[in-house]
């Protein structure tokens, strides 16, 4: 892979979490919110609520909580009107960044994000001014290990890309086909630690230790805020 998820890799090696309990599962609503809302409350014919309601829970998010934001997508719960937005920006050293947020008012996020950029050395770009670095991909984490396994996993259908990372396999799929990919490990009895759908850099960008400590400055600050549900870079890790 080119440089899946390297922003991800970068938070688990700082040990970069959200401290505040509250702020992770207000987050993790909103999503769970809108895929509700976008498709139907049952997880079982909602692929996309369903990998909303799964991250919830590792993440222990109670279960009232859930069926709170399964409620308000599906108009039983009444609360604002939530709006998916992506931004495009460039960060110390060039790199490229992507940010998606959640949000019920599109003019103040907007200029937060803007300030968020400016303030640590960033600049907001234009619709489509970074995308084209970035390919949507469908990924499954798998706590297995193993050649034979990867070996397994390689021969299901719809699966573009294996490896193993840190005793784990991660599982590369079309952005379309994740759901009948992660059906198929389930039936064959893999223990899945998560799926998500991802942007994957194409080009990679690798900074000197000032520039890169600049870039993760913006990169935390942009994840730290409150609307803000992903973050994609090409910073090499």
């Amino acid at each position: 892979m080119s440089g899946h998820s390297k922003w991800h890799n970068i938070q688990v090696r700082k040990g970069k979490q959200d401290t505040k309990r509250a702020n992770i599962f207000t987050k993790l609503a909103r999503i769970i919110t809108v895929s509700a809302k976008q498709g139907r409350g049952d997880p079982t014919t909602n692929f996309k609520l369903r990998l909303a309601i799964d991250k919830a829970k590792q993440a222990s998010m109670p279960k009232e909580n859930i069926q709170r934001a399964i409620d308000k997508g599906t108009g039983k719960g009444g609360g604002e009107e939530l709006h998916e937005v992506t931004y495009e920006g460039k960060g110390p050293g060039g790199i490229d960044i992507i940010v998606e947020v959640l949000t019920d008012s599109k003019n103040r996020t907007a200029s937060e994000i803007k300030h968020i950029f400016t303030k640590n050395g960033g600049a907001i770009g234009t619709p489509g001014s970074v995308a084209w670095n970035f390919v949507q991909k469908g990924l499954v984490v798998l706590s297995e290990k193993g050649e034979d396994k990867v070996l397994e996993a390689m021969g299901i259908d719809g699966v573009e890309d294996v490896e193993e990372d840190e005793g784990k396999i991660n599982i590369y799929t079309r952005p379309k086909e994740l759901a009948q990919v992660n059906k198929a490990l389930e039936s064959k009895g893999y223990k899945i630690e998560k799926a998500e759908l991802l942007l994957d850099p194409k080009n990679i960008v690798k900074l000197d230790e000032d520039k890169s400590n600049q870039a993760l400055k913006l990169l935390e600050a942009l994840d730290e805020y409150d609307d803000t549900q992903n973050v994609y870079t090409n910073l090499a890790s």
